[in-house]
């Protein structure tokens, strides 16, 4: 007999349409209930998923005893009361990046979490594309050899603000809303950050939209191994041609290998010794990835992260990104801005032990 399908709550149609998507199609979940202030938006996705249980009260959402667990999209600086409050009503949880926009109030999350025997998974949705995970395969293979550096950005004509009526109002935080996908990625393969040092500069259309901080950056980290790693973002630029460099991009150097993976293009090039160089085009697959709108709504990446964190929750394994990841990439994120800000190196354990979190250092 199969496991009844996993009923999921959605916080948040406007991304929330891509883990929306993710749960209609799955066979392993069921968008039981969904939540947005916006009524007319609710009664939108209903007719457009062929659903009729909607709310726009996120407190009834959670009183609901069938649901499982909550996936959240709401703006980043409602993230960490939205998860506070899920926890709290004993459900698992399910949160799109940046985790936190900080780690204020965090220590209270990381407490309520372990209380409640609750899982976290964080969408980091880069882990989840195509190339990505083919990459991820090579290096737990071994075909990287031992790393010398891990490299990621991610770059992007942002000068109009971010999507949704909330990032155009001088409120979208770049550091957070950009960075943490490849902050994350280096992370991945690093481990926890010991180090970091960068600079950035604010771009005239950041100034025009009354945002209050730089917008590009240019970062070098340490893992606590010694091992360097590189980190970009830059978002008041236009964006790189099509055929150039990729929006989102992952160099791993080893001693024995070369892999790059890219988004949303679906390339991903290998050097390894004993190998001529490779390149290898899934974009057969970009019917799955990107179902409507070119390459804005990625909901394969989504329905991956989904179905992944059921067979964990079922097999009784750890989902990653995990809470930990999740408030360790915050804290690296923070540590930069604070580098920003100096100008000298910051570590990242002191800013965990700022916010009463040093265990996780």
């Amino acid at each position: 007999m199969s496991d009844p399908a996993f009923k999921l709550g959605i916080l948040g149609l406007g991304e929330g349409v891509s883990i929306l998507s993710a749960a209609t199609k799955s066979e392993l979940a069921v968008p039981h209930l969904l939540c947005d202030l916006n009524e007319d938006l609710c009664r939108q996705r209903c007719e457009q998923f062929g659903l009729s249980a909607y709310t726009t009260s996120y407190e009834e959402m959670l009183a609901d005893p069938e649901l499982d667990g909550v996936a959240i999209y709401t703006p980043d600086p409602f993230h960490t009361e939205h998860v506070k409050m899920a926890l709290a009503a004993g459900k698992h949880v399910i949160c799109t990046k940046p985790l936190f926009k900080g780690l204020e109030g965090v220590r209270e999350v990381w407490d309520l979490a372990k209380e409640q025997d609750k899982h976290v998974l964080v969408g980091q949705s880069c882990r989840f594309f195509e190339t990505f995970q083919h990459q991820r395969r090579d290096f737990e293979a071994g075909k990287n050899g031992r790393l010398l550096s891990a490299e990621a950005h991610y770059n992007g004509d942002k000068r109009g603000g971010s999507s949704g009526g909330w990032g155009k109002k001088g409120a979208v935080y770049w550091m957070y809303t950009g960075l943490a996908h490849p902050v994350d990625l280096v992370y991945w393969y690093l481990g926890p950050i010991e180090e970091v040092m960068g600079y950035g500069v604010q771009s005239s259309a950041a100034v025009e939209q009354g945002q209050q901080h730089e917008d590009n950056y240019h970062f070098v980290v340490k893992s606590k191994e010694g091992i360097p790693g590189r980190i970009t973002g830059y978002y008041g630029t236009p964006g790189a041609h099509p055929q150039g460099e990729g929006m989102i991009a992952c160099t791993l150097r080893g001693e024995s290998g070369y892999t790059q993976a890219d988004y949303p293009r679906f390339d991903y090039y290998t050097q390894l010794d004993g190998q001529s160089p490779q390149n290898f085009d899934y974009s057969h697959q970009h019917a799955y990835y990107f179902r409507w709108g070119g390459s804005i709504h990625h909901a394969g990446e989504f329905q991956n992260y989904l179905e992944y964190f059921v067979t964990c929750l079922r097999s009784g394994e750890n989902p990653r990104p995990d809470l930990a990841d999740g408030i360790r990439v915050v804290a690296t994120l923070e540590a930069m801005q604070q580098a920003l800000d100096n100008g000298a190196p910051v570590r990242v354990a002191s800013v965990l032990e700022q916010y009463n979190l040093g265990e996780l250092a």
